[in-house]
């Protein structure tokens, strides 16, 4: 756990410095932008009332370089990435502490930011509900995670949604049956391995098998 949180602070550590380089180039590019309108101004004026023929050919435009409303928009991305890093890395270190049946697991947010809650009956709700979780429900947690790979079909779908053929696309969505179907080819050292990614993801102690981290 310890050398988890040590590279997330260094993920973190690094987010930062991005931010602060973004600032610093926003800066930066709103003064080439006014330099670049100076020049552009003093050649108009240098090259008023000359045949065209003598006039340059190519000149530096505006597009040349980034706006500043792009930079704040991956500034504000950047940020967006640096928050869900720190929650998620705080939901982690509250997790850890559980060792009660009854706790309360902390829903982590998945690599979109979206978050599983347990009034959706698919998340545990308590340390218990994750111990005794389902091959079924503990499978669509690890692709709401994406600790599993998706199955053709899913990609499937996926692609639809985002080409806006269907509305929406979620996990709780698939069918029980076309995951136990992908069930059947894990063997059952394979499925505790994914239960054991999930409880390293969402920062549990709990573990199957023997001789696990």
């Amino acid at each position: 756990m310890s050398s988890e949180l040590e590279q997330l602070r260094k993920e973190v550590d690094k987010l930062s410095e991005v931010v602060k380089k973004q600032n610093l180039l926003i800066s930066k590019t709103g003064q080439n932008l006014l330099e670049l309108q100076i020049t552009q101004q003093k050649a108009d004026v240098a090259s008023f009332g000359e045949p065209k023929s003598n006039k340059k050919a190519t000149h530096l435009t505006s597009s040349d370089y980034a706006t500043n409303e792009d930079l704040v928009q991956l500034v504000a991305e950047l940020q967006g990435q640096l928050d869900t890093i720190e929650d998620r890395s705080i939901r982690r270190i509250v997790n850890s502490h559980k060792s009660d049946p009854s706790d309360i697991v902390a829903p982590i947010p998945n690599a979109d930011s979206e978050i599983l809650f347990a009034e959706d009956g698919l998340f545990p709700k308590t340390l218990k509900d994750f111990e005794d979780i389902s091959d079924i429900k503990l499978f669509k947690v690890a692709k709401f995670y994406e600790l599993v790979p998706p199955s053709s079909q899913e990609e499937e779908e996926f692609e639809k949604f985002l080409e806006g053929k269907v509305e929406s696309f979620h996990i709780s969505d698939i069918p029980d049956e076309d995951i136990e179907k992908q069930i059947s080819h894990y063997k059952r050292d394979q499925l505790d391995d994914v239960f054991n990614d999930v409880a390293r993801y969402l920062g549990l102690r709990s573990r199957r098998g023997t001789d696990v981290w």
